[in-house]
């Protein structure tokens, strides 16, 4: 029932409007998970769905102007969801961020955050979060001071920032933040 609401909302807007997702699991969702559960109307909506990452990226690609960044020197480390490493193009962030000027991009080869949306959050569960997430923690503890990371999942950047000194961006907090607004 909620995904047929969903889906029904999105069909009421402009048919040749994009739908942008922030957060990965929910891109999943409109992508493959709803096709998978039957609900009606997905075959129109879910051609329209995208990843904020691969909207931007597109974008610059064709306009390459359409976004001015600061030159400024930026190391960043991305750490990609595990729902856009399995249904879409986890290196788009990468390549979107190598338009900031003068910058350093690292795609960190990391397995699950361990968190999992509510998983890593349940008293039952929080070892096992814990230690999934040890890879990406020591990974991000590794890197050099200064480092911007970089997740695009919300649990994911609750996990890095309970596991390590680090406070995670989401890619479009990190691109508003170079954008050059005196151009």
């Amino acid at each position: 029932a909620h995904g047929e609401h969903n889906v029904a909302a999105i069909r009421a807007l402009p048919d040749d409007a994009p739908i942008l997702f922030l957060e990965p699991s929910c891109y999943s969702m409109f992508a493959q998970d709803y096709r998978e559960l039957g609900v009606a109307g997905i075959e129109d909506v879910s051609p329209r769905c995208l990843l904020f990452d691969d909207f931007v990226l597109d974008l610059l690609d064709r306009e390459p102007d359409a976004l001015r960044f600061q030159s400024g020197y930026t190391w960043v480390a991305i750490h990609a969801h595990c729902h856009t490493k399995a249904i879409a193009d986890p290196k788009a962030s990468e390549r979107l961020l190598k338009h900031l000027p003068n910058s350093t991009v690292t795609y960190l080869n990391t397995g699950c955050c361990g968190m999992a949306g509510q998983f890593g959050q349940l008293k039952e569960k929080y070892a096992l979060s814990v230690k999934v997430g040890e890879d990406l923690a020591n990974k991000i503890d590794e890197l050099p001071a200064g480092t911007e990371v970089v997740a695009s999942g919300t649990s994911c950047r609750h996990q890095i920032d309970h596991m390590t000194p680090v406070r995670p961006l989401h890619i479009a907090e990190l691109l508003a933040q170079n954008l050059d607004t005196e151009s």
